[in-house]
């Protein structure tokens, strides 16, 4: 954790360096929250996702681990004036909310770094209404780059530590594995590739 809050005034420039994967990545946010929809986003980071959620959600709770990155998610949200964006410091495996509460579920660039990412996808389905969906775009690896290497040496040597390195295919072989639901993905292809993979809760 120190690590993150450590890193979270920074963070958006490393975002900027991957910059088409995250704008790709924000706008395919945007487009899958359904108008009115109510949203939960689970290690938010600098709020980005939250903030792509807000431009047609009823409401966005936007929760991270960090407060480090938390407060500078809540900044953005304040210079950019949304009203619909609560922030809190949540556990992605423990979260308080009911069965079924949520119509959408995000938690972004996160699995890849848990030691246990099969139980937390559980739990954020739990919280997603039937019919719902959780939307998990994940950084994966497959015929790195040089400088995509360069890259995930420095974050490594400033205490980034990631539990797994995922290809596209076994990201996707991953969320279907755990049988939570009807699973899309789609490749977005930059310095850093993200797997965008949706679950639709059957």
């Amino acid at each position: 954790m120190d690590f993150w809050n450590r890193f979270a005034g920074f963070y958006d420039l490393a975002e900027a360096l991957n910059g088409k994967v995250y704008r790709e990545m924000t706008a395919i946010t945007a487009r899958l929250v359904p108008r009115g929809a109510k949203v939960l986003d689970c290690a938010a980071g600098t709020g980005e996702l939250s903030i792509a959620a807000a431009k047609k959600a009823e409401s966005v709770l936007c929760t991270d681990n960090s407060e480090g990155m938390l407060k500078v998610a809540e900044k953005k949200a304040k210079d950019r004036r949304l009203k619909n964006i609560l922030f809190e410091q949540r556990n992605i495996f423990h979260l308080s909310e009911e069965d079924g509460y949520f119509d959408v579920v995000i938690a972004g660039n996160v699995l890849h770094l848990l030691d246990d990412p099969e139980a937390a996808v559980r739990e954020l389905y739990r919280v997603t209404k039937k019919g719902g969906r959780i939307l998990l775009p994940t950084f994966t690896l497959e015929n790195s780059k040089p400088i995509t290497e360069l890259m995930l040496s420095i974050y490594k040597k400033l205490g980034f530590n990631p539990s797994t390195e995922y290809s596209p295919k076994s990201y996707v072989e991953m969320l279907k594995k755990m049988g939570c639901g009807t699973v899309k993905a789609k490749l977005i292809r930059g310095m850093i590739p993200c797997c965008y993979g949706v679950i639709i809760k059957d």
